[in-house]
């Protein structure tokens, strides 16, 4: 089984109508037409309302569009992740997940086990912890333990991507200069700094300024 680790959000339901639109070759207007709507139903000024506030899709206008597609609402569910990452869902091969390869575990609540020199930077030397993801803007990693729940599990993969945009509320993993890779739910973000707290959100709050890390990864997927 396999989902998409954020929650549904406005952002991501519009990407994901404007990626369905691209695939099939057409503007959002050109794809609301094939479905029989409005022309005007998926235009960028229908996003919000005056006001500002987020409008969102009514269920019926995205029926339609899947039915007028022969799209499925699993298939719909993946568009703007795999238009994110550039993947198949349908790739798999020994030691990786869905052509992303796994390369550590999580256990303790940090990263550990990482692939032998994949992940280490030109003139790192040998035991140094990893400064950047290894050779590679997407990997995985399992769950070696129980140190994630409930947010996860043991035996779950987690798919992660630096590429990915990371948003108050998402979970990633932070490398802080000179820290272990950890990873945290991000609570808010500036040019400046991010605030974390444990996945749970029962730890206390931690601010990081921007300079002081390395990188930071969105986990965009989980497979069970």
């Amino acid at each position: 089984m396999r989902r998409q680790d954020s929650p549904l959000t406005h952002d991501w339901i519009w990407r994901a109508i404007d990626t369905l639109a691209r695939r099939q070759g057409l503007t959002p207007s050109a794809l609301a037409r094939l479905a029989g709507l409005d022309p005007t139903t998926f235009n960028r000024s229908k996003r919000q309302t005056p006001e500002g506030r987020p409008r969102w899709p009514n269920t019926e206008s995205i029926a339609k569009v899947l039915e007028a597609t022969g799209t499925t609402l699993d298939e719909f569910a993946t568009l703007e992740l795999a238009d994110t990452l550039d993947i198949s869902f349908d790739e798999t091969a020994e030691g990786e997940i869905m052509g992303v390869p796994v390369v550590g575990v999580v256990r303790d609540a940090a990263i550990a086990d990482w692939e032998p020199m994949a992940d280490r930077d030109p003139g790192e030397g040998a035991g140094q912890a990893p400064k950047s993801p290894p050779g590679r803007r997407r990997f995985a990693l399992a769950v070696a333990d129980s140190s994630l729940e409930p947010a996860y599990s043991i035996g779950n993969t987690l798919v992660v991507s630096e590429a990915a945009a990371s948003r108050a509320g998402d979970r990633v993993l932070v490398k802080p200069a000179g820290m272990p890779v950890l990873p945290r739910l991000l609570v808010s973000s500036t040019a400046a700094r991010i605030e974390l707290t444990s996945f749970s959100g029962d730890a206390p709050r931690i601010a990081v300024r921007r300079r002081d890390i390395d990188w930071i990864a969105r986990i965009v997927l989980v497979r069970q």
